[in-house]
């Protein structure tokens, strides 16, 4: 087994001690007793080990076994973590401080399922499915390393609250937008990418020549790792030819730079209240699903084209009462 950097395992009259050691301190790891080679000391050594690494200096050290401790292992030892998008690392961190501060001292092996539902259905709506997602996780982490028996949140059920979305792009806001905004100017060319592309504002704000692969303009999807293929269709090349030959990316910023993708989705934003609408990126999905319904793609092709949406949403959106008007407005966009 491959010695771990920092830990020190000493027998002393039969029984482990282990220890986490670094310059002149030293930590324990409240794993004593346990063989080298336990998982949990393991689990141990790699949350003393990820916040000497990862967090600020002089950061207490959670007791072992309790749910801050848990919460340290989880953020800093986890690939899954790692691989979430800034958004969501940054959104479930909050709830993850709101729970160091308020049950970080509680060993976790005395957290049950019961007592997380009650928790979770008190608080009630979007705030409790949001915890709900960020906690699960943690636990099956937890599991996983054999840490404890079970996830306590499996099996939870919650009330969904009703959502009624984003606001969908529509013909009098299509008209509206275009007569406001030109072609040449950056909030244009903002709209008519999200129209031709689909792109949530994560992946529009990275796409560039670099994604043109043949006929096709091919990206990963930020939120979902899903790789999407548009077609390059004659409206969608105009649009592209608009844009700069060489840059990191289609839209820049007026220092010439890529936008981060919350900078990007306020300038449309900004953008879309200028000429009296409510809709965001987000919305122009609607437009989008529509073009490609004219252009006789069948609903799967769409919802994979268009990322994660549903087969109902899709048929819904491609129903649209003014159906015929609003493909004449994104035909003359090009």
């Amino acid at each position: 087994m491959k010695k771990l950097p920092y830990l020190r395992s000493k027998q002393r009259r039969g029984r482990w001690f282990h220890t986490y050691r670094r310059g002149n301190v030293e930590r324990s790891l409240g794993v004593h007793g346990r063989h080298p080679t336990d998982p949990k000391v393991l689990a141990a050594w790699a949350a003393e080990h990820a916040r000497w690494q990862d967090m600020p200096p002089n950061t207490d050290t959670p007791d072992a076994g309790t749910f801050a401790w848990a919460l340290d292992l989880y953020t800093s030892g986890n690939d899954k973590w790692a691989k979430y998008s800034d958004g969501t690392r940054k959104a479930r961190s909050a709830i993850f401080k709101r729970y160091r501060k308020a049950q970080g001292a509680r060993p976790v092996k005395t957290i049950t399922g019961e007592a997380i539902e009650r928790a979770l259905y008190a608080k009630g709506g979007h705030g409790a499915v949001n915890e709900y997602k960020a906690l699960k996780p943690v636990f099956e982490h937890l599991r996983r390393l054999g840490l404890i028996p079970k996830n306590p949140l499996v099996g939870i059920e919650l009330d969904k609250p009703k959502t009624e979305g984003f606001p969908v792009a529509d013909a009098e806001d299509i008209a509206a937008f275009q007569k406001r905004w030109p072609i040449g100017t950056r909030e244009r060319l903002i709209f008519d990418l999200g129209l031709y592309t689909g792109a949530a504002r994560s992946d529009l704000a990275r796409l560039g020549r670099k994604n043109i692969k043949s006929d096709l303009l091919i990206y990963e999807r930020q939120k979902s790792k899903v790789k999407a293929r548009v077609p390059l269709t004659a409206e969608l090349r105009a649009v592209i030819d608009r844009t700069p030959d060489i840059a990191p990316s289609f839209i820049l910023t007026e220092q010439g730079k890529p936008f981060k993708a919350a900078s990007l989705g306020n300038a449309f934003g900004d953008a879309a209240r200028d000429a009296g609408i409510e809709s965001r990126l987000h919305g122009l999905r609607k437009a989008f699903c529509i073009y490609w319904a004219e252009n006789d793609a069948t609903t799967h092709q769409i919802a994979a084209m268009a990322g994660h949406m549903s087969l109902s949403e899709v048929e819904r959106y491609t129903r649209a009462a003014d159906r015929e008007r609003m493909v004449k407005l994104l035909v003359g966009v090009a």
